[in-house]
Order: structure tokens, then C-alpha cells, then sequence
């Protein structure tokens, strides 16, 4: 399925998916084209900015955008709706006065430096969600995660696996579930003490028990304050990028006289490097470097031989950033990286990497089953040209070895991370379903389209929003269906 319509650059933009959902909703999804696939059960949770706004006044960044849930509940040839809000400080605050209180990545709150002077900027938990160990939580690398009930999706409160999680440890909206062992990995960026130069930068990486207890963590010195949202996990290994996007000096910032965003900057004198960790120990045993560049999002990886084989979504700039503080402005476009696969040998140091699609790309997923496995499909978000470039509006299905087919929307419909979900007693690594969430900009109401995922051409069904869901970024399935 490649559709286009007539008339494609008189479709709407994608700029009024970014507008408020301040209503919090509870119902069945009964509008739909095509049928509920019965093999398809559970919860497909997803996280993301539910607002850009407050009391008329935009926030400085699509970052600093309040955490709301959505959780789609699928049991039986059925399939229900509901979305809450994170109920942070920040959250509380702001609606009940209706006005900006806190700082964010790129969000000043009015009144200049007496106002914003040594005030850290707050964690909204609006970017990636897991289910493991009993828990849902709310993610957001600015912080630790929040506690959500799975099934009404009321807040519960910060959560810090028993106080493991000390106040200034980052916990990345990013983990990855270890299909072996079941445990839950994640790193966050921290400090390790004060040296002559101040703080000294690290990475704490975490290990998470089925149960959901954290038994173990690590520290992994770095010589400056990195920008990592995402790493790749192996059977034996962690692979975190330490790219070219920098924090500048960041003295104006903690003076409240700028933001972290006008301080992040992406340097092409700074080469790319990769860390390799060893999940056992919890240390760096490996580092490769490279061309200047960075890794927002990684696909899959693997242990094969001396090598490692990752897959990642590479770019070699941060204009998107320009973007992000300024969401609403018009002439403004988001935009993928380049799908490549890196091969990191760990016996002689060699690393060298491939374009794997030529189709600019973000967001993989994949069957997790297979993390730290060889896999057969890739799945992720595209930009092309369809007459309304400048964000996703297509997903395609990547091969191991390159081969793709790409399922592009009609000009003003526009995508978002796609998701890989197995079909109940599933068979074969595609045997089950992408999930993506689309935005309709000429009704201004969303859907949940379903595709078959051994043939994305082949969609099964569309699920009809009574209203739009604000673009979001990451989401999380698991074959449970709570009450609700």
C-alpha cells in the first residue's frame, strides 16, 4: 500500500498534531475500518508530550512538554482507550495556575535570572514507558521514573526501586529488557564526586531483576557531560554512543541566564566514540572511535564472532534541535538519520559500518524477543517526499540484508514510532503486527493503524480516535490486559 491523493501540497501540515489534549478520555474503539485481529492481545502503551502550551504560553522546548499516557487495550477482538496525564509537581503546579513555573531542557520561566538562578530544570516524564517486574513507569532521562497503575493509569509517584536510585541519578527513558535473563538494563548520565575541575561526569549503568528489584549498578567515567538517550544491548554486552552533541558551558545555565537547549551544540571537530560494556562486571571493556556524528536511536544488535553488530540511526547534525524549541513555527521540519549498521570488532579495535536503507530514518523497532539475537526485520519511521515532507509520514520494513519495502501515507496524514507486536502463540519472528499511531491533519483526530508485520503493505485495521493524540515519542507493549 503506497497511497498518495490529489492535491498534496495543499495538505495540511503536521504542526497541528503539537496542540494541547487537555481532556483525559475513557472508551471502547468501536470506529474502526477492517477487524481487531483476535491474535493480537494486551497493552500497547505510549508516552510523549501532551501539551506544548500553558495558559496560552508555549514551553521552549518539544522536550519540556508535560508526560501523558496513552494505553490501547486490545483482548479479544476488542480494543479500548484511555490517556492520564503524569501527575508530576510540574504538572499539578502549572494547571492550577495556568502558567509557567518550572524550567526545562529549553524553557525559561518568565522573570529572567532571579528566576531562573541555580533553579535545575524538572522532569515532566513524557518520553518512553516500560512495563517489567510489576512496574509501569514513566520515563524521562532528565530524572527518575514515575510510577503509573497500569490499568487506570493513575500516578502512583517518583519511583526509586527502593531507594536504589539516589536523587541525582538519571534513569534513560531507554532501558532494554534482556531476553535471556528478563532483567531490565539502563544507564543515566550522573557524577562521581568533585574533582579540581568540578564535578566529575559518568554514566551509571543499572541492572533490574525479573522481580523488578535493582541488584546492581556501575560507573563509567567520562571527561565530559554526555547527551545519550540510547544504547544497544547484546547478550554480553552494553553499546553506548558518546557523539558529537555536546553541552557547551553550561555556567549560563545554572546562573538562569540560558537553558541547556542553547547550550547544546553539535561540534564536527568532536569524533564519534562507542563504549562497550560488559554486562557482567558492569565496566567498559571496549572503545572505538570514529567519525564525528551521533546516535540518537539504535535497532538491534548482536554478538557474532569477535564483532558486534549494531544497528543504528546516525546523523551527523543537530539542526533538528531548531526545530524543537520553536515546534510551532511553520517553515520549521523534523527529520530521520541514516539507517547504518556498525560492526565494532573487539579483538583488534577495527570498527567499520554500512548504510543499510537508503530511506531517511528513525525510531527502529524490532521483535525484542530477539534483542542481542541476529533478527530478520527492522521496522521504522521514514520521511520521504509525498508533497508534505519535513516529519514521518511512512514506515518501512527493512530486511537484514537491506531489502525494503516502504508503505508511504497520504500527504497530511503523518506517522510516528512504529511498533513491533507479536501475535499471540506467534511462530516466527514476524508473525504478529506493527502498531502506529497516526495523525489525520484535515479532521485533526488521530487512528491506530495496524499492519500486518511479515507484509506492512497488507494493513488489517484502522482504529478511529474521537479526537487527536499529540505527537508523541516512545511506547512499550505487553501481552497483559489490565482492568480498566
Amino acid at each position: 500500500m503506497n497511497l498518495q491523493v490529489e492535491g498534496a501540497n495543499e495538505a495540511p501540515s503536521f504542526h497541528g498534531g503539537l496542540e494541547n489534549l487537555d481532556e483525559e478520555f475513557d472508551y471502547d474503539l468501536t470506529e474502526m475500518e477492517g477487524e481487531v485481529p483476535r491474535d493480537l492481545n494486551g497493552t500497547f502503551f505510549r508516552n510523549g508530550p501532551g501539551r506544548q502550551k500553558i495558559g496560552g504560553t508555549k514551553f521552549g522546548h518539544w522536550f519540556d512538554g508535560d508526560g501523558m499516557l496513552c494505553a490501547y487495550t486490545f483482548d479479544d477482538g476488542k480494543a479500548h482507550f484511555r490517556n492520564r496525564y503524569v501527575r508530576t509537581p510540574k504538572y499539578l503546579a502549572e494547571t492550577k495556575a495556568q502558567r509557567v513555573l518550572y524550567r526545562g531542557f529549553g524553557t525559561q520561566i518568565p522573570g529572567g535570572l532571579l528566576s531562573n538562578f541555580l533553579r535545575p530544570p524538572t522532569n515532566p516524564a513524557n518520553t518512553n514507558t516500560i512495563y517489567h517486574g510489576g512496574h509501569l513507569l514513566a520515563l524521562n532521562e532528565g530524572g527518575r521514573p514515575w510510577k503509573m497503575t497500569p490499568g487506570s493509569l493513575e500516578t502512583v509517584g517518583e519511583f526509586t526501586y527502593e531507594g536504589e536510585l539516589e536523587p541525582l541519578m538519571m534513569f534513560s527513558a531507554h532501558g532494554k529488557v534482556h531476553p535471556r535473563t528478563g532483567e531490565y538494563v539502563n544507564f543515566g548520565a550522573g557524577f562521581s564526586g568533585l574533582g579540581m575541575k568540578g564535578p566529575r561526569p559518568c554514566l551509571n549503568i543499572f541492572r533490574v531483576n525479573s522481580a523488578g528489584k535493582l541488584f546492581k549498578k556501575g560507573q563509567i567515567p567520562l571527561q565530559t557531560y554526555p547527551f545519550c538517550h540510547d544504547f544497544a544491548l547484546t547478550d554480553k554486552y552494553a553499546v553506548i554512543c558518546i557523539g558529537s552533541i555536546v553541552f557547551g558551558n553550561m555556567l549560563p545555565v545554572m546562573l538562569g541566564t540560558r537553558s541547556i537547549a542553547d547550550q547544546v551544540i553539535f561540534d564536527p571537530a568532536i569524533p564519534m566514540q562507542v563504549l562497550v560494556i560488559d554486562l557482567e562486571i558492569l565496566k567498559e571493556v571496549r572503545r572505538f572511535e570514529t567519525d564525528p556524528g551521533a546516535i540518537v536511536h539504535f535497532g538491534n544488535a548482536f554478538d557474532e564472532g569477535d564483532e558486534i553488530v549494531v544497528d543504528a540511526m546516525y546523523t551527523d547534525n543537530f539542526e533538528v534541535n531548531r526545530t524543537m524549541v520553536d515546534v510551532f513555527n511553520p517553515d520549521r521540519q523534523f527529520n530521520g538519520g541514516a539507517y547504518l549498521r556498525y560492526r565494532l570488532n573487539m579483538k583488534n579495535g577495527e570498527l567499520k559500518s554500512e548504510r543499510v536503507s537508503d530511506v531517511e530514518s528513525e525510531f527502529p523497532t524490532f521483535n525484542v524477543s530477539l534483542t542481542g539475537q541476529r533478527h530478520k526485520a527492522c521496522y521504522t519511521a521514514c520521511s520521504v517526499d509525498n508533497g508534505t515532507s519535513g516529519f514521518f509520514n511512512a514506515i518501512q520494513r527493512v530486511d537484514y540484508d537491506g531489502n525494503a519495502k516502504v508503505v508511504t501515507l497520504p500527504a497530511g496524514y503523518y506517522g510516528s514510532e512504529p511498533l513491533f507486536v507479536p501475535a499471540v502463540d506467534a511462530r516466527q519472528e514476524d508473525d504478529g503486527y506493527i502498531l502506529e499511531v497516526v495523525y489525520n491533519a484535515f479532521d485533526h483526530k488521530s487512528e491506530l493503524q495496524i499492519y500486518r508485520a511479515d507484509d506492512i503493505e497488507n494493513q488489517v485495521c484502522n482504529l478511529k480516535l474521537k479526537h487527536h493524540v499529540p505527537h508523541q515519542f516512545h511506547g512499550f507493549f505487553t501481552p497483559e490486559v489490565f482492568p480498566y
